[in-house]
Parts: structure tokens; sequence; C-alpha cells
């Protein structure tokens, strides 16, 4: 297992004496990314060596969450309807929000930033046609 560097021995500390492992603990996003940027490292290789410790690291918007375990609270999978009326069937909206964290997790702080501008810009209307049809790409065989 390779040794902790100078941003991951901080995170680490900083987690535990807020309850980790026990607890998941959030830390704020900007903190940890210009102590990588001042420690010339790459946030997404800080996030896969704390793996290897057991830390697993998800930005979630404004945070990271560091959690003991890999895998997320379970969460039922029974995906939801808006009305009859429709033929496409919405997915849950947590199913929706794990996979957004997931390719959130691995675009830039820039990236992000541009994806907040674009979607603050979009009506109720657009925001809705973007869920049926990332439903209907992705969610074909759910009933």
């Amino acid at each position: 297992m390779p040794e902790l560097s100078g941003v991951e021995r901080s995170i680490k500390h900083c987690i535990e004496k807020n309850g980790f492992p026990e607890k998941s603990v959030r830390l704020p996003f900007k903190s940890i990314h210009e102590s990588c940027k001042n420690h010339n490292t790459a946030l997404k290789e800080v996030l896969a060596n704390l793996t290897q410790h057991k830390i697993f690291g998800t930005i979630q918007g404004d945070f990271i969450e560091f959690r003991a375990s890999n895998n997320l609270k379970e969460k039922p999978h029974a995906p939801k309807q808006t009305n009859n009326s429709s033929k496409t069937t919405i997915p849950n909206r947590d199913d929706l929000n794990e996979m957004a964290q997931s390719c959130i997790s691995k675009m830039t702080p820039d990236q992000m930033k541009e994806l907040q501008n674009t979607v603050s810009n979009m009506s109720e209307e657009e925001k809705e046609n973007i869920l049926k049809n990332f439903s209907t790409q992705f969610f074909k065989n759910k009933p």
C-alpha cells in the first residue's frame, strides 16, 4: 500500500477527527482542490490513492464526501412514474443523482462551472426534456 502524500494525510486527519470511519464526512471541495493545486497533484490522483486506504471520496456539489465503504447506502430501485399519460418512465431521481455524481467526479472545476451555467440558464421544460431523453436512452429495459 503506497504511503500517503501530504494532501492525503491532511484529508485523512480531518475526516478522522470528524468521526470517520464510523460516519461519512464531507469536506469542502474548494479547499481540497486548492490544496491539490498548491502541492502540484491532481485531485483525481489523491482520491484514487485514498481508495487504496479504504477511504472512498465522491464529489457532491461543493463538497467531497468520504466513506469507509465503496457502496452507497442501499436505495430502492423501483422507478417512479411521473403520470400515467406519459409513455416515458423517468427513473428514480436518486438513481439519476448517483449516475450524475459519478460523471461529475471526473470533471475539472472549469467543466463543472460551465455545466452549472448551462443548467441554470435552462427552462424547466428543457430540463424535463433532458430527463426524458436520458430515461429513453439509458433505462429502455426498465418498466
